[in-house]
């Protein structure tokens, strides 16, 4: 990363349309889309200087164009300090790749699975702490295997939970206690990886 460029708004709206015209503008990865509260939404983007500086120029123009639309700020950071990376997901393409990989290789598996689940649900609700133990009960060596979507809608609390139950987890259990939920979705999915091979 040799720049990064961020654009906050007030409003999602005027944050995807900002999101796109920076993609469309100028070769830049999308790094993260943060809504910070208040209606407040931070997309940050990451490429070349002048790619990056092209890209916010880009969006401020399109969210402009909006009415209604409040564009709070944009801003460039050309060549940031390698400690900026503590505090931002700087390898979407790797997570994105990850999580190809993981539903790729568990597609049958995962529809197999979901199919079966399918006519017990008729009308039965069942806790997912409850399912999740029942597909350890059977089988101590398979624990239940979650989708990137399924574990994206799941709290903190519930992924840690996830995490715990599984061999082979990278983080440690102070880690664990403290780790952001994009952290635990990443250390979940590696030790899927890991128990396949």
């Amino acid at each position: 990363m040799t720049a990064l460029g961020l654009i906050e708004t007030k409003g999602l709206l005027a944050a995807v349309e900002g999101a796109d015209a920076m993609l469309k503008a100028a070769d830049v990865r999308l790094l993260e889309r943060n809504m910070v509260g208040g209606g407040l939404v931070t997309i940050t983007v990451a490429g070349e200087v002048s790619a990056v500086s092209a890209s916010v120029e880009a969006a401020v123009a399109a969210i402009g164009r909006i009415d209604g639309a409040a564009l709070v700020s944009g801003h460039v950071i050309a060549r940031p300090d390698a400690e900026i990376a503590t505090i931002l997901a700087l390898h979407p393409a790797t997570d994105a790749a990850q999580a190809a990989v993981c539903c790729a290789s568990a597609g049958p598996a995962v529809k197999a699975s979901a199919q079966a689940a399918v006519p017990a649900a008729d009308g039965v609700k069942v806790p997912e702490t409850t399912a999740g133990k029942t597909a350890g009960k059977g089988d101590a060596a398979t624990p239940a295997r979650y989708e990137i979507s399924q574990l994206k809608k799941m709290n903190v609390g519930r992924l840690r939970q996830v995490a715990r139950s599984l061999k082979g987890v990278s983080l440690t259990a102070d880690e664990l206690t403290t780790a952001a939920k994009k952290d635990l979705i990443d250390a979940i999915i590696n030790a899927y990886r890991q128990i396949e091979e």
